[in-house]
Formats: structure tokens, sequence, C-alpha cells
């Protein structure tokens, strides 16, 4: 096939395209505006265009065209953007990824849309989340924190009236917290808002700065090392008519933490790898005072993998070997940060948002 992978340039899409190319069973396009967490991987298999998927463009339509598989990551995945830039949020995550889903219709071409676990919500009363069954439970319209949640649904909810209208052939992806190199940015001591909580926690180990709990961090969340994440994706690759028009949770149950025990194992971890003990202290915020007002947290439920299961997959890293993988990556990699200025965040400590990274970020942040 000829795959099309749009938001190559991310975490998520980078590490596909990486996946695609050692396999070296498919052609693969990859679109973003920057391609810089794509540096070393080459192929003649492998083209990357640059573009903003944001301006429509004949190109990207040309792209689909030619397409045998189209694959969609674009998003903004940053908390501090769901409240300080709701619109912008909502128009990336729906309007556009739905206009990709109509070219998708146009060409005849099969979409697996990425979309997010935050679907679902708060916790519910069930003991996991299923994919057709699970109610999603979002907070009040005061809390624009859940803009992210409803622009993925209503995606999902269109894509999948389309398919039931026999006009689009799809699967739908729900990603529970991947963790792996390349995710995010690394932030500055003492910085609020910006990235997700590894990278949150990661900077304040490598800068001696405190390990912020938002609400006491007493959320669950269900973690995902990225090779088990690539695997999901093949075994979707693979199985076509048994995941055409169905949705997928693609998460770890066995690596369901709360964010205060994840700060422990990170800590514990770094002391592991590194024969030091950690300087940073652990303090808990307020969560509108991290993100800004709008926020609230979730405790969210795991995920049920029964179906991804059925089809052979399964996940193999455990939280510390997941974490581990990724630490000791920041750790040898820790000489070569950088500082730069970077939108979505402030600091407590600078009037000019910066953060720490390996490379300049130029890339929006948040796209997968």
């Amino acid at each position: 096939m000829h795959i099309l992978l749009l938001g190559a340039g991310g975490f998520v899409g980078s590490h596909l395209v990486e996946h695609l190319v050692v396999r070296g069973e498919h052609t693969v396009t990859g679109v973003d505006i920057t391609d810089e967490k794509l540096a070393g991987i080459a192929s003649d298999r492998f083209t990357f265009h640059q573009s903003d998927i944001r301006t429509p463009s004949r190109a990207t339509e040309r792209l689909i065209a030619k397409s045998d598989l189209v694959v969609d990551l674009v998003a903004y995945a940053n908390p501090s953007m769901y409240v300080s830039s709701p619109l912008e949020v909502f128009e990336l995550n729906f309007d556009v990824n739905l206009a990709i889903a109509r070219l998708c219709i146009k060409h005849k071409k099969r979409l697996i849309q990425y979309s997010s676990a935050e679907v679902y919500g708060k916790a519910g009363t069930d003991t996991l989340c299923r994919e057709e069954e699970s109610d999603s439970i979002f907070g009040p319209v005061t809390k624009s924190r859940w803009i992210y949640a409803t622009a993925k649904l209503l995606l999902e909810r269109v894509i999948c009236a389309y398919g039931d209208a026999g006009d689009l052939e799809y699967t739908i992806v729900r990603p529970f917290n991947f963790i792996g190199t390349r995710i995010d940015y690394l932030v500055p001591p003492g910085a609020i808002g910006g990235p997700r909580v590894f990278p949150h926690f990661m900077s304040a180990l490598l800068t001696r700065g405190p390990i912020r709990l938002v609400n006491g961090g007493l959320v669950h969340r269900a973690f995902l090392h990225i090779d088990d994440a690539n695997n999901a994706f093949q075994t979707l690759l693979d199985h076509p008519n048994e995941t055409r028009n169905r949705v997928f949770n693609i998460g770890n149950p066995g690596n369901n933490v709360t964010i205060r025990e994840l700060a422990f194992v990170m800590m514990d971890l770094y002391r592991e790898l590194t024969g030091e003990e950690p300087a940073s202290r652990v303090e808990e915020i307020d969560g509108e005072e991290f993100y800004g007002v709008g926020y609230e947290d979730g405790d969210r439920l795991p995920p049920d993998i029964s179906r991804m299961r059925a089809l052979g997959w399964e996940p193999h890293f455990d939280l510390r070997a997941t974490l581990a993988d990724v630490i000791r990556d920041y750790l040898v990699q820790a000489d070569r940060l950088v500082c730069t200025s970077t939108p979505g965040m402030t600091s407590t400590a600078e009037s000019r948002p910066m953060v720490l990274s390996r490379v300049p970020e130029t890339a929006v942040p948040g796209y997968r």
C-alpha cells in the first residue's frame, strides 16, 4: 500500500513512520509543519511533505487521492491550549479533521482516525472504558478543558455516521496515554501550563525543580509504551476486514496508576538509573492555577482492550519498563538540551515563556 500519514512529524507520527520504514512493507508519505522529530529516519520508501494541514490546499487533496490509506494524527493534545485557545483547539480537532474525512469520502480512501481516550470524559460507574458501552461524562460548559474531548467525540460521531451511510471505510483509534521518546517538550523549573504530565515530571528531575501534582495527582491514567502502540497499529493494518468501521481502545490496563504514583515511580527510576537522589520535591497545585481558568481534572477508568486482544495484540511493557526507556533516553541526551521559546505555556520564573528541548521546537505544540 501507499500510506499517507498526516501529522507525521509529531510524537506518535514520528514513531509510526520509523516503525513502517523498518518493516519496509509499504511506501509512506508524511505531512506536517516540521520534520524535526523525523531526524535520522531515511528510506527510499518514505517521503516528507512540509505543509500546514490547517490551511486548505490542493496539494493535500492530491496526496489523499494518490494514497491507499490515510492515517490522521492531526491534533492539539496540550491541556493548556484547551483553556487558553478553545476555539483554535475545536477548529483543528473537529473542522480540519472533518475536512480530511470528507476528502477520503470524495476519493474513496480508507481512513484510520486517531481520536483520544478523552472521549470517555470522567470515570463512569463501570470498571473499564468500553468502546460501545461506556457513557461519556464531561464537565460543565464553563470548563473549557472539555472542548478537546467534545471535538474528538463529535468527530467520531460524524465519521461513524458516514460509515453507517456507506460513504466511508474507517477505523477509529482511542489512544490511552502513549509514552515514548520525542514526547512533547521539556520546561524550565517552576513552569506552569504547557505539555502533558510526563514531560513536566521529567523536566523537574533534570532541572531539580518541583514536581507539581495538579489537584493532588489523584486521577488515574493507564500508560502505554510507544512500541506497544506501534504494534497495535500494525495489528489494525494487518486486519482490514475485522477492523472496518469499528472503534478500538489502545492502551495497557495493567499500567493504570494515579499521577501521584507516577511521580514517585519516576523519582525511583531516576535514582536507579543515575545513582543519585532526586533533588526535586513533590508539591500540590490547584488545577486552574496550573493550567488556567476553565481547567478541570477528570479521573479515568483503564481501557478494555478485549477487541485488540481478539486480533492477537497484547501490550508487553509494564509501567517501570515503559518509563525507564524514556527516562534513560532523556538522561543520555541531557547535555544536548537547549532553551527555546514555545507558545502556549507560562513560567513562574520568567515573563517570556521558555522551554527546554533537544532541538528547537517549531511545531505547533501538541501535534501528535
